[in-house]
């Protein structure tokens, strides 16, 4: 009776799990799944599409806020708030999580965590699996919470160095497929700070490490030769963002970071393998094989990596439908691959591009875009009825400076100069690409740079935020806005849509625009909130 008792305990407690959180099954299954969002870019594509239809070009102009939700942790949010059956999990610049109901905008939990922050402070969400909330910290840890209660199940140091590596992604969760199992999939971010980026699966029960990949080759590793001397040891390539997956051939893709020291090239000379890359990685043995990699800037010195979530679709080109990942880098390129061979497909400019052959010199000299323009952490969407990406972009310039020398000291930036001086222009726009022909169906400008991501929807529309504060909403064929709403932030944050109740809901997170910040931007903002919209009725 005894045992009997206890195995009905066990499958009752694994119900539970699953009736809180996603199961790994339903992971696969988000494309059709209107009523949640619990990937951060939708699903493994990353393509931001949703197959929704209710609010339309000619009823958006009645969207409204539901509700507004204050987030105490007051600071820039570049976070995806995930949705599942009902709650919204988002988190905040300094790793508080918050769980809110999405009918009425209550707080149902906070978690609230003090870690130490040796970079900008960024978090870009959560994963959810097994009853359990999963955090990815700016001191790398990763942090297990009870999704009910939020109270803390385990807390583990992942990085080998906190002094130089840490997390701002969220956690991927993926079947193992060799033994069906769940593992959560995490990038550590090391730019600026002198570390070795690396992509690493662990085990969701207690934290251990499964595999790893790193972004550097090391000494007799096919590509260690493009470094010079021992730069290598602190060559950089952070993994900042969501990663791809396709699930049918367990394919990862993951953009790389720029090489360090960022601005001093003599002192890495080579062109920096696999820095400033996107890297497709078969993930179905026991260690990831990489298959292909594509460099979009060999030997940068300009810190113009990609950092944007690639994109898989199949898309038609000249009109002949191919497997294709879309990707865009801080040097204002939008990049076109085969997805199956990294082979180039198609490549377009889509922000002001100045000076962009030269290296930061010791007196000083111009380039654009800066390193918070081009494209952003948050990228496009792709609507497959358009045959359309959709993607923000920005025009920055900076003038860069170099220093003679360059030596590593642990918790400071190892830059090799200093961060660039923001120089004008400071514009933006949303630019619609023809995925058939390469170019331009239309652009829409804005006075300032555009950060935050884009969401299309069946029904014609593709929104984004905007720096000043605004959410707005476009038409996917024509690019003309048709309805905006002043959240009274800047939005450096990616919308999401879903359905709940017979309700379609949009939301977007905005807050201080942080390193966004511009001379001739605002500097009041209404703080740090996430905003629910629904149709008026």
């Amino acid at each position: 009776m005894a045992l009997a008792a206890g195995m009905a305990s066990v499958a009752h407690a694994g119900a539970m799990a699953s009736a809180t959180t996603p199961s790994i099954n339903d992971y696969v299954a988000t494309q059709g799944d209107h009523a949640n969002w619990i990937l951060p870019a939708k699903n493994y594509d990353n393509d931001r599409y949703v197959d929704l239809s209710a609010i339309t070009p000619s009823n958006v102009g009645q969207l409204k806020p539901a509700w507004t939700f204050k987030i105490d942790d007051n600071g820039p949010i570049e976070a995806t708030p995930i949705i599942w059956h009902g709650i919204a999990y988002i988190t905040s610049a300094h790793d508080h999580v918050y769980a809110i109901d999405v009918k009425t905008g209550k707080l149902k939990w906070q978690f609230s965590d003090d870690p130490h922050v040796i970079s900008f402070a960024a978090n870009r969400g959560v994963a959810l699996l097994d009853g359990k909330v999963y955090l990815a910290t700016l001191d790398g840890k990763l942090i297990a919470l009870d999704a009910e209660t939020g109270k803390v199940v385990f807390s583990k140091l992942l990085v080998s160095d906190p002094s130089n590596s840490f997390y701002t992604m969220a956690p991927m969760p993926y079947k193992d497929p060799r033994t069906g199992k769940a593992v959560l999939i995490l990038g550590v971010s090391d730019g600026d700070w002198g570390g070795i980026g690396n992509i690493a699966a662990y085990d969701p029960k207690n934290g251990n490490e499964l595999w790893q990949w790193d972004a550097v080759p090391k000494p007799g590793q096919p590509g260690h030769k493009t470094w010079s001397g021992d730069s290598w040891k602190r060559g950089g390539g952070a993994i900042w963002t969501m990663m791809a997956i396709d699930p049918k051939t367990d394919m990862l893709y993951a953009n790389t970071g720029n090489p360090q020291p960022d601005f001093n090239g003599p002192v890495r000379k080579g062109s920096n393998l696999y820095t400033d890359s996107l890297v497709a990685l078969n993930i179905s043995g026991a260690k990831p094989r990489l298959v292909w990699y594509h460099q979009f800037i060999a030997h940068d010195t300009h810190d113009w990596d990609p950092v944007m979530p690639p994109v898989l679709f199949n898309g038609k080109v000249g009109g002949k439908t191919m497997p294709l990942v879309a990707d865009g880098d801080k040097a204002g390129n939008f990049w076109l691959l085969n997805s199956h061979t990294g082979a180039l497909v198609n490549h377009l400019a889509v922000s002001m591009q100045y000076n962009q052959k030269s290296e930061p010199s010791l007196k000083g000299n111009i380039a654009c875009p800066n390193t918070n323009g081009g494209v952003e952490y948050n990228g496009g969407t792709y609507d497959p009825q358009t045959n359309m990406i959709y993607l923000p972009s920005s025009n920055e310039c900076g003038f860069w400076r170099a220093t003679k020398s360059v030596v590593y000291i642990a918790g400071q930036f190892y830059l090799g100069g200093a961060f660039p001086k923001f120089v004008g222009p400071n514009t933006g726009q949303l630019n619609a690409i023809d995925v058939d022909t390469g170019v331009f169906a239309w652009r829409h400008p804005e006075k300032l740079p555009m950060a935050g991501g884009a969401l299309a929807t069946a029904s014609g529309l593709v929104f984004t935020g905007l720096e000043n504060g605004d959410f707005a909403a476009f038409d996917a064929k024509s690019g003309k806005q048709l309805w905006s709403y002043d959240t009274g932030s800047p939005i450096i944050a990616p919308p999401v849509a879903f359905t709940e109740g017979g309700t379609e809901y949009v939301a977007v997170a905005s807050g201080p625009a942080g390193n966004q910040q511009l001379p001739n931007m605002p500097k009041d903002n209404k703080g740090t909130m996430l905003t629910m919209f629904a149709l008026t009725k």
